[in-house]
């Protein structure tokens, strides 16, 4: 069994013209484990861990969004241990989210 950190968000570029997001990470089997007002440009604390076999899926979504709006997407992070990154990109929003696994 790996334990997954997720730990930080970086916000590269917001897609919404009022210069913010509202994003939400969501994990695979356990729902929404972070959401915020985020801006472009800046890192933001995320603290989230749990345990998991073999592939977890991470999420990054717009709060109160559905299927298809847009949404950055779904990734996969498997249990080799190390740190790591995801980037997730749509409609000109850019994210980066840092983790590890143990």
């Amino acid at each position: 069994m790996a334990k997954l950190y997720l730990e930080k968000l970086k916000c590269v570029t917001t897609e919404g013209w009022s210069g913010s997001d509202e994003p939400r990470l969501v994990v695979q089997n356990r729902g929404t484990v972070w959401n915020g007002t985020v801006l472009g440009d800046r890192m933001y604390t995320v603290k989230y861990d749990c345990d998991f076999t073999g592939t977890i899926a991470v999420s990054l979504g717009e709060a109160g969004g559905t299927a298809g709006d847009g949404r950055p997407g779904e990734q996969w992070i498997t249990d080799t241990p190390g740190e790591r990154s995801l980037r997730f990109r749509a409609d000109g929003a850019e994210y980066n989210l840092l983790y590890a696994v143990e």
